[in-house]
């Protein structure tokens, strides 16, 4: 006798429903896995430490903000909501990509947020007179070099929990691990 005559009807949609609930949930966990690997993982900077990046960078009203692995778009939203600056999200995932243009959208801030989808270390940085960062070590070893490379001297990079090794910050809270770095003359970095 097969387990299928054993079960009533119910019993059998009830396992359905189990069994497409739990293919979800796994298809969930390992996007989110995923994304880890690929070193596309989130985690959001606590508020009231984007906030002082926000007062230790001062950006103003026309300026360009960078905001490199920037998830679902909550920083480059607070900044240009609290600043009028420039936002521009860089974002390699596309559900964040997309769930970010909506929220650009919801906050009606069309034309001065902006988002792309692209890896950090592809994206063109010439135009950023800030960066805001929260990454990984060696992810910022690479945005370090990058900026040097693209941005121009006196732009600022402001990074959350990891330095730039190498790299003196000009202003920083070692308590919070806020650090604010100054691009300098490309001469001036071998």
């Amino acid at each position: 006798m097969s387990l299928a005559l054993v079960l009533s009807s119910g019993q059998r949609l009830q396992l359905e429903v189990l069994a497409v609930v739990t293919g979800i949930g796994l298809v969930v966990i390992g996007y989110f896995l995923i994304s880890f690997v690929k070193g596309a993982g989130y985690e959001p900077v606590p508020s009231g430490i984007l906030d002082q990046m926000i007062q230790m960078s001062h950006p103003a009203k026309g300026q360009r903000v960078f905001d490199l692995g920037s998830g679902f778009g909550r920083m480059i939203i607070r900044v240009a909501k609290v600043t009028g600056a420039r936002t521009t999200g860089v974002e390699v995932d596309p559900l964040k990509v997309w769930w970010t243009r909506r929220a650009i959208r919801s906050n009606h801030l069309e034309g001065q947020v902006d988002v792309i989808k692209a890896n950090l270390l592809d994206a063109d940085l010439s135009q950023a007179d800030f960066v805001f960062a929260f990454l990984w070590e060696g992810i910022m070893q690479k945005v370090g070099d990058k900026a040097v490379r693209e941005m121009k001297p006196g732009s600022l990079i402001v990074s959350y929990y990891h330095k730039i090794l190498g790299w003196d910050p000009e202003t920083q809270d070692a308590k919070k691990r806020i650090y604010l770095y100054r691009v300098p003359e490309r001469t001036a970095v071998t």
